[in-house]
């Protein structure tokens, strides 16, 4: 059975999203960091801001992924991420920013789950997506 056939219907529940919608499409390509997919949906549209939570309250908001670039922020903790797939995170996340994503909101979700940004902390894979979404908030 394809990963698909029960992935999309989740995503639909959490994501209040509507089926087939190209929000929709974007937020699944940028959960598997998807970099062609994630430049497909912008360049047809997408919003780089889509608000899947819009309309729920702060408590139902707090900590969740309901933006395409807090998204980035929270799948980059996932232990079972190799090299490429930080690498794709981060290209996602430059994508994002170039087509107009606040990085506001992403800054939020990762102080909130990492602790306070630290500029000079160790390079690695995990900070260099951190970075970029750091450095855009910093404008």
């Amino acid at each position: 059975m394809p990963v698909g056939t029960f992935i999309r219907p989740l995503f639909i529940h959490l994501f209040n999203m509507q089926p087939d919608s190209l929000n929709e499409q974007l937020i699944i390509a940028v959960t598997y960091h998807n970099v062609t997919e994630v430049l497909s949906c912008l360049e047809r549209g997408a919003d780089p801001n889509y608000d899947s939570h819009l309309g729920k309250t702060e408590r139902e908001r707090k900590g969740q992924p309901y933006t395409p670039l807090r998204v980035v922020m929270f799948c980059i903790s996932d232990s079972l991420l190799e090299d490429q797939d930080l690498k794709a995170h981060a290209e996602v996340a430059k994508l994002l920013l170039k087509y107009g994503a606040d990085p506001k909101p992403a800054m939020e979700l990762a102080e909130e789950r990492y602790g306070k940004y630290d500029p000079a902390a160790e390079g690695n894979l995990f900070m260099n997506v951190w970075h970029i979404v750091a450095v855009r908030h910093a404008k």
